[in-house]
């Protein structure tokens, strides 16, 4: 009774804390976005992301305190986690200011030190419901109980981390998949599709993983090459050389690119635009291009639409526009879509319903468990091939790379190559 009665006291005090901390961030953010409100757009989209950021520290210091009250009883883990919990919170400032052509080290081991954080939480999370819930028996089971949970939970957390930084250095999936598409001609049968989603060029993935994934799908000799979103992380003045071999991306019809959510986190998506239409890639801007036969007048209409992320923060002249980036397609062409977020799919699937072949990425297949029960909750599509019409597809990637703390952990990276069939009416 007394174990418990104390962890009930130290969770109220924690608790207490926690009220106050929130109390005062809410009337931070009331003010910044009272500030947003009258400002011009290029000012609003850094006060937004300085929302954003004042958010995820906000959440973060509170998964800090809980670490740091739960391990400074530990002489072996105390120094470690404060260490885990500086790492932590510098991470955050490193991904805006240590942005180079390729990593640096020490952004490399700040992020380390972020995924550290999350198994740590998780864990002692799961501990602690242990502790009140499986052993309230003795104080002799508590008190060992509580050594365990002590020494345990760093140590599963470490190995964690790596098993999932290794998965996130290991070469990506190359996925095959064929899909029969209504109103194919047969001149384009076998057409092969290579799908790129979230590659995030930023603070962890450089120029160096950018020319060899370049090389990778030069080497399969791709029809055409489609990159659904989230391509960077950082601004055009801080990636372009990262970026810039793209240009070498080579097949038959081109490069086509739409925006993801976080393009739009970087308060640059317009320059990014203009950026990338120098490097030959075709921006699908709420927008279509049409690839024609070369043996006859039959034709593709490639559309892509903006990323919803772009009306949340009030973005001028983006939306998400499916009506609108196929108008002008030519009729009887079978059309395929490109929208990061599987919900932009959804919305496309709703407003034209003869759109063949749906394309996405963003969920990063949940990325590490358990963020997969989050993103299999909160989307309509998860990963994978899905036939959510008789005649429409949508594939959703799992992503080259990851967002944040570089971590994988049952969910592949991958890159897919998409191959067209003609499909026989029934």
């Amino acid at each position: 009774h007394y174990f418990i009665q104390s962890n009930l006291r130290t969770m109220s005090g924690t608790m207490r804390t926690v009220a106050k901390g929130t109390g005062l961030i809410l009337l931070i953010l009331l003010c910044i976005q009272l500030h947003i409100h009258f400002n011009d757009p290029w000012y609003k989209h850094k006060l937004r992301r300085l929302q954003l950021m004042t958010v995820l520290q906000t959440v973060l210091s509170y998964g800090s305190l809980y670490l740091y009250k739960t391990y400074s009883v530990s002489l072996l883990w105390r120094k470690p986690t404060c260490v885990v919990i500086g790492l932590t919170h510098f991470s955050f400032f490193a991904q805006y200011i240590f942005v180079y052509d390729n990593p640096s080290l020490l952004t490399i081991v700040a992020f380390l030190g972020f995924s550290l954080h999350l198994f740590m939480i998780l864990g002692t999370l799961l501990g602690d419901i242990g502790t009140f819930f499986f052993v309230p028996f003795t104080v002799l089971i508590s008190i060992k109980y509580q050594k365990f949970k002590l020494n345990s939970v760093p140590i599963c957390a470490i190995i964690l981390t790596l098993v999932s930084f290794v998965n996130t250095v290991l070469p990506p999936q190359h996925t095959k998949i064929h899909v029969p598409i209504l109103g194919l001609d047969p001149s384009f049968n076998q057409l092969h599709i290579v799908h790129l989603s979230d590659i995030h060029v930023g603070p962890t993935t450089g120029k160096s993983y950018v020319d060899w994934l370049v090389e990778e799908v030069n080497s399969l000799n791709p029809d055409l090459v489609v990159i659904s979103g989230d391509l960077v992380d950082s601004s055009v003045k801080n990636l372009k050389n990262a970026v810039r071999n793209l240009k070498n991306l080579e097949s038959q019809y081109g490069t086509f690119y739409c925006t993801g959510n976080h393009e739009y986190y970087t308060s640059d998506v317009d320059n990014w635009l203009n950026y990338l239409r120098t490097l030959s890639i075709h921006t699908l801007h709420n927008s279509h291009s049409v690839i024609n036969s070369p043996s006859n007048n039959a034709s593709i209409c490639i559309a892509g639409v903006d990323d919803p992320q772009a009306e949340k923060m009030d973005y001028a002249g983006h939306s998400t526009d499916p009506v609108g980036a196929v108008a002008g397609c030519p009729s009887g062409s079978p059309i395929i879509m490109l929208a990061h977020q599987p919900k932009a799919a959804k919305q496309t699937i709703q407003l034209l319903p003869h759109v063949e072949l749906i394309l996405s990425g963003h969920t990063h297949g949940g990325q590490f468990f358990p963020c997969h029960i989050v993103a299999y909750l909160t989307n309509p599509f998860f990963a994978g091939l899905y036939n959510p019409a008789p005649d429409t597809h949508v594939y959703v990637s799992r992503g080259l790379r990851f967002y944040g703390a570089p971590m994988r952990l049952l969910s592949n990276t991958e890159y897919t190559s998409v191959i067209l069939h003609p499909k026989i009416p029934e």
